[in-house]
């Protein structure tokens, strides 16, 4: 019987070969799109998983209570030593404190040692970590990272630097500063880890550092990388520490600030997916979202798979009586047409997996990811597609076998099966509306998108972007030389020494108190080092006041607008030679420069402070004539060089690095544009099938018709007000869905663009432009037929 089944439905899907291509064609790349999302749900998700204590570690974060509570990501480095002596509930805490770049020198046998530049790869940790993470050790011992200038390298390290893994007592030099010797070489870490630093030194080494030494003690400064990681006991509980905080707090903050900073623990499993604490730029509502998407293209391509399913079963109706007539019962036939369905299904997964793996390097450029369809997700996957080919199956193939099914053989064997249609039609409307939903608030949403990454690349964002780059300035001794040198270099029109340009990832954050009152201000200040040229390199508009005269230390302050009005003055003249103690230093304020976009569109603009404070300078801005750049660069990096030999040289332009800003947008749009795309195309499919079968149904009518007297337009309108009466339909259901989905989105920028009607009327005009290219041709086709040809018996 089975095999009958396979003979015939061979039979059938060659016979019908064009409805079986856009079968497995609408299916193929449905699935291929679910599977792509399902690998980077299912990525994002496993992230820190495997850790085998992951389910009871911790990472304790900080919440500033200022005007409102601001998250923080980091802990002060007391911390973990706070933490175990406090809790006994604790099994293992420890620091661990990350440096976004490191310039790593390997000494080697010409006496010029190799020199890298890593990003996001060198950390202090306490060896307590290796017994909280699973980070397994392939060669030499973890205790002895408890001695200072002591390391440990990954295996792809080991080799990057020094051609093998056998590489114990090697030495290599951090920031051309501190040596230190390996005494340990860890397996590759996987891909699915927050934690991926590749070089852990000893945080004992932190000691004799003078940038870090002071502050080792220190509740009172918190830096974004550095974090403290615990594992509880078996058996306790989260809630359980973090009710201890409260006792936590007064024991070991200033009662002045035991309110301001609080800390609490958070879920190591969790933090991936939290923006507000975590490492990643993956937002679970996005990953729920991408699953959605997968969700509408599936349901795309089934509505396909059933109209034209149920379009061909009209063509099918004599053999269905013929069967019936021969004994066959109504089981026999649907299970004969679900044996159909299942190989088009196949064939549809086969292409899909062969689409995902030639998609899937695209998408990891796209997103920035190390997705892989090897290794221990295979066999979710494998699982994953099982399911969902069950689930298409019976989805796209239990209607219309039931159609075939329920087909009276008197009735069939007669030819007048489609006497039924009406309720059969009725679906169709339903599936080819659904269908045009689905399109319209996913043309809706990338057109949202678009015009929000659009208004934020038109913004003024408050300073000048285009003409000026960075480099870093990576010691101190040598950087008055370095800002002469490049100002005189002919091409160059400012030079600043700063600490980060006006909009940047890296602020200081700090308290403030203004003039004499009691108490500081119940809000921070983003306090940025600059010299007296900024302004002018940065084209910072002065509103009030003057510019900083010159100076190496704190002798005077510059603030924002946002800083006025936060202090409830009515005017910037008002602030004018005030004092504020800004980071424990007092100095008058002396003039108010316009705000400007300080952290992109989607938070509020702080409160800044800018002062000539030298210590903390580490960029040079640059900013460039009009005309070709190429030769000044060349220079500007001649003269870097030769100031400092021992570093890495990089150079930043401004519009780089405000492209930063806009990065998860972009990756957004760019995926919503190619969902959107696809789901468009699928629709195309079906609706192509839908078009055909209904011009072979109707090309007696359509000569009828044009022999009493109808006109081409008459024709086509017989075609087009059917699909212009759904898509209208479907406009109605889309429009007050993809506006409540898309101004939820855009609720998370404080600056954003307006839903006017434009965006809607792009999703409608586009439909209709899809609509009219798929079914026009064919439609134009029947209209100007010879109708002689059309009325010819058979």
């Amino acid at each position: 019987m089975i095999y009958n089944y396979l003979l015939i439905a061979f039979r059938n899907l060659r016979k019908n070969s064009t409805y079986s291509l856009l079968n497995v064609l609408g299916l193929g790349l449905s699935i291929a799109c679910c599977l792509l999302i399902f690998l980077m749900v299912h990525y994002h998700l496993s992230f820190d998983t495997y850790h085998k204590k992951a389910d009871r570690t911790v990472r304790m974060v900080t919440d500033i209570n200022l005007e409102t509570v601001t998250p923080f990501r980091g802990s002060p480095n007391p911390m973990s030593k706070a933490l175990r002596s406090e809790f006994s509930f604790i099994e293992k805490a420890a620091m661990y404190a990350g440096r976004y770049e490191a310039v790593i020198s390997v000494p080697n046998v010409s006496g010029i040692p190799d020199k890298y530049k890593e990003e996001g790869k060198f950390a202090f940790v306490e060896p307590e970590v290796f017994e909280i993470l699973d980070l397994p050790l392939q060669q030499g011992d973890v205790a002895a990272l408890r001695e200072p200038n002591t390391a440990l390298l990954t295996e792809k390290i080991a080799r990057k630097y020094y051609g093998g893994t056998d590489v114990i007592g090697k030495t290599f030099r951090y920031d051309n500063k501190v040596d230190f010797r390996v005494v340990g070489v860890l397996r590759d870490l996987p891909d699915n880890t927050d934690y991926t630093n590749e070089i852990l030194v000893s945080w004992s080494t932190r000691n004799s550092m003078p940038e870090h030494a002071p502050y080792l003690d220190n509740w009172g400064g918190i830096s974004g990388d550095t974090y403290c990681l615990a594992a509880l006991q078996e058996g306790r509980s989260i809630a359980e520490l973090e009710a201890a905080m409260p006792e936590f707090r007064k024991k070991y903050r200033h009662p002045e600030s035991e309110m301001l900073f609080q800390y609490k623990p958070f879920p190591l499993k969790a933090m991936h997916l939290n923006t507000d604490y975590g490492n990643g730029n993956m937002e679970k509502s996005y990953l729920w979202a991408l699953a959605l998407i997968g969700l509408f293209l599936l349901i795309t391509a089934c509505v396909n798979f059933i109209n034209m399913a149920t379009a061909q079963a009209l063509k099918r109706a004599r053999e269905v009586g013929v069967r019936k007539s021969l004994g066959s019962t109504r089981g026999q036939l649907f299970w004969q047409f679900m044996f159909e369905t299942a190989l088009i299904v196949v064939a549809a997964v086969v292409i899909g997996v062969v689409l995902a793996m030639f998609s899937l390097p695209y998408l990891n450029t796209w997103m920035e990811e190390n997705i892989h369809l090897e290794g221990p997700g295979r066999l979710p996957m494998a699982l994953f597609l099982l399911a969902l080919s069950v689930l298409v199956i019976f989805l796209a193939g239990a209607y219309p076998g039931l159609v075939q099914a329920r087909f009276q053989p008197v009735v069939s064997l007669k030819g007048l099966a489609e006497t039924g249609r009406a309720s059969g039609f009725s679906l169709r409307r339903v599936l080819v509306t659904t269908q045009f939903t689905i399109s319209q608030i996913l043309i809706i949403g990338a057109a949202v998108v678009t015009a929000q990454i659009q208004f934020a690349r038109d913004a003024d964002w408050g300073f000048r972007p285009g003409v000026v780059f960075t480099v870093p300035v990576p010691e101190r001794a040598h950087m008055n030389a370095l800002k002469e040198q490049i100002a005189a270099i002919s091409g160059v029109k400012n030079v600043s020494l700063c600490y980060q340009p006006p909009a940047s990832s890296s602020n200081n954050q700090t308290g403030v108190q203004f003039e004499n009152r009691p108490e500081g201000e119940p809000w921070m200040v983003n306090n940025k080092p600059a010299d007296a040229q900024y302004i002018e390199t940065f084209g910072l508009k002065l509103v009030a006041g003057r510019n900083l005269q010159p100076s190496d230390t704190v002798r005077e302050y510059l603030v924002n607008e946002t800083f006025v009005k936060k202090l409830n003055l009515a005017s910037p003249e008002e602030i004018l030679n005030k004092k504020a103690n800004i980071d424990g230093v007092n100095a008058p304020i002396v003039g108010v420069v316009a705000d400007f976009h300080n952290w992109g569109f989607s938070q509020d603009i702080s409160a800044i402070s800018f002062t000539t404070a030298s210590s903390g300078y580490s960029t040079c801005a640059v900013e460039l004539q009009p005309g070709n750049p190429a030769q000044v660069l060349e220079q500007v990096k001649k003269v870097w060089e030769n100031n400092y030999p021992d570093y890495y040289y990089e150079c930043n332009f401004m519009d780089d690095l405000m492209a930063e800003f806009l990065e998860s947008e972009s990756i957004i749009m760019r995926l919503i544009h190619i969902f959107a795309g696809i789901a468009i195309f699928i629709g195309c499919l079906g609706l192509y099938g839908l078009a055909s079968f209904m011009v072979v149904r109707k090309t007696k009518e359509i000569g009828i018709r044009k022999t009493l007297g109808a006109t081409v337009p008459g024709i086509l309108w017989l075609f087009g007000k059917e699909y212009i009466r759904l898509i209208l339909i479907a406009f109605v259901i889309a429009a007050p869905v993809a506006w409540w989905a898309m101004n939820a989105w855009l609720q998370n920028y404080v600056y954003h663009t307006t839903l006017g009607p434009g965006i809607f009327v792009i999703g409608l005009l586009s439909t209709f432009a899809v609509a009219f290219v798929t079914v026009g041709f064919q439609s134009i086709q029947a209209a100007v037929a010879n109708p002689v040809k059309s009325l010819r018996s058979e």
